[in-house]
């Protein structure tokens, strides 16, 4: 099980304001490119990784203005993870605008947005300096436990409460997921996904592998051996993901479909993943990507709901 949100993460991320001067209204936060005074309770957020930042964010009720925009063959555009798990009609009504693109970071529509905090991820940190030069900004650490980013998070937008009140809602379905499938350790939960190079696993993809692990499942070796991404792994390895559950990802933002998959990508080495005892079974499930490794709290509670249901007064022997 990860840690939550305890003293040791937000040592790890706030420096107290007398370890550096600060403004009024202002107070120091050390993140991952050093220490920067941001407002005390930010008014205006640009965060441009929309997945796992801007998203969140607009779950905890934050006022971030602008984002990354992704925009789709038709034309159409949409902001990764939100537009998904809460819907393009929300996106619409909080009025969240685009700042960064397949273009890249677009700095001129970043000012007009006038934000006074701007989060980045480590892969944008070579803009950092042009982006302070805008409004104080804070570089996101990579490889961050699940539930510490959305604390981190919460945070540096001054929403710490929504934060704990969220996670202790979390906690409470975990324990109730517990209490009705009975002994989840007994019961093993495969991933995997099959594309035209063969099998890949991502380890601690999201709100599934947190429910997962937070609810005590067991995992196939391979997967609970896994600290780095496996890809393009021989199909002729399938039986390593056997298990009594077994969830593949499918993702329709991109027009993927169950069917499509099946007998497209999921044919390659001659469907050997059909023969998995666990597929024979018919426990194989299908998930929505974008929505089941959201990093939201509603993402949480669609694993829970999922996993609840595929696994709750089941018996796999």
């Amino acid at each position: 099980m990860r840690l939550p949100f305890i003293a040791a993460t937000l040592a790890a991320f706030a420096l107290p304001a007398a370890a550096q001067d600060c403004a009024e209204g202002m107070r120091a936060l050390e993140h991952a490119a050093g220490t920067t005074c941001i407002p005390e309770d930010p008014q205006r957020i640009v965060a441009f990784d929309s997945r796992a930042a801007a998203t969140p964010l607009l779950e905890l009720g934050a006022p971030v203005v602008g984002t990354w925009w992704g925009e789709m063959e038709d034309g159409s555009v949409y902001v990764r993870g939100a537009s998904d798990i809460f819907g393009q009609d929300f996106v619409d009504a909080s009025g969240i605008a685009p700042v960064a693109g397949a273009g890249g970071v677009d700095l001129e529509a970043t000012a007009a947005l006038q934000p006074d905090l701007i989060l980045i991820g480590e892969w944008l940190t070579d803009q950092k300096d042009q982006l302070t030069s805008i409004a104080p900004t804070i570089v996101l650490p990579e490889n961050v436990p699940y539930l510490d980013l959305l604390g981190m998070l919460a945070d540096a937008a001054n929403l710490t409460g929504s934060y704990e009140r969220e996670l202790a809602e979390y906690r409470a379905r975990i324990e109730e997921l517990r209490e009705i499938v009975g002994d989840p350790s007994s019961i093993t939960v495969s991933r995997m996904d099959i594309d035209a190079d063969g099998i890949w696993y991502y380890p601690n993809w999201g709100a599934v592998d947190q429910v997962i692990d937070d609810a005590g499942f067991s995992r196939p070796e391979i997967q609970a051996a896994a600290t780095s991404d496996i890809t393009g792994m021989s199909i002729e390895n399938v039986m390593a993901f056997d298990g009594d559950v077994l969830l593949v990802s499918y993702a329709p933002r991109f027009g993927q479909t169950i069917s499509d998959l099946t007998s497209g990508w999921m044919s390659v080495g001659n469907d050997l993943w059909r023969t998995l005892p666990v597929v024979q079974d018919g426990n194989l499930y299908w998930y929505e990507r974008d929505i089941w490794t959201g990093q939201t709290f509603a993402s949480l509670h669609a694993a829970i709901d999922g996993l609840t249901l595929l696994t709750a007064g089941r018996s796999f022997e």
